[in-house]
């Protein structure tokens, strides 16, 4: 099962494997109101499946809350691990517990570097639920549509964006012929049905803002 806040802005994307609870970028929301709901509803799902919690960080900027969440589940006795890239390790904004290269992921989920963007960048593929979940390389354009990032959001060097002219949306095309259902951005709004259509729309169409 995969769980989302009700704004695209404040999400808790979590989902349950055999495992661990899996957490991708968390961030929970400021107002007072839905950050309740944000905490109540893990609570339960973490209490109901005993299990350690694994968050994921998509990108060197996404800490987001992942210490904010780590600690509240370490605090309560449960097994906690923050994994990124090895990248982004000594520059992320939050403590990370491990890289992608030092832990097995849960079988049926996948952590695809997505190369032109900012470094330590990953997507993140949930084969039960046919999802690919983005830090930045992907944004939400509404109505079920999707757009990829420019080159402005990779490293702004003459490398950086030799990379992501070479590379960047060859990777998407191929992380786009796994057919997700569901494509989860972390900004803008998701895509719930026809992903894979979504994101062969948007790699035939200009960057988002271009």
């Amino acid at each position: 099962m995969v769980r989302r806040g009700r704004s695209p802005a404040k999400v808790s994307r979590h989902a349950e494997f055999d495992e661990a609870v899996v957490l991708i970028d968390p961030l929970v929301p400021g107002e007072p109101t839905e950050a309740d709901l944000f905490w109540r509803n893990l609570d339960d799902d973490v209490a109901r499946l005993a299990k350690p919690v694994l968050i994921l960080v998509g990108s060197v900027d996404h800490g987001r809350s992942s210490d904010l969440v780590a600690g509240r589940y370490l605090a309560m006795g449960r097994p906690v691990r923050v994994v990124g890239d090895a990248m982004i390790r000594d520059n992320v904004s939050c403590t990370m517990h491990a890289t992608f290269d030092e832990i097995p992921l849960p079988a049926g989920l996948h952590a695809l570097p997505i190369p032109g963007m900012s470094p330590g960048e990953r997507a993140f593929v949930l084969d039960p639920w046919r999802a690919a979940v983005f830090a930045d390389a992907v944004i939400g354009a509404g109505a079920g549509r999707v757009r990829v990032a420019p080159p402005s959001w990779g490293v702004k060097t003459p490398e950086g964006r030799a990379l992501y002219e070479r590379a960047f949306r060859p990777t998407l095309r191929r992380l786009g012929e796994m057919r997700p259902e569901l494509v989860l951005t972390s900004h803008g709004e998701p895509v719930l049905t026809n992903g894979a259509a979504a994101l062969d729309e948007a790699l035939g169409a200009p960057a988002w803002g271009e």
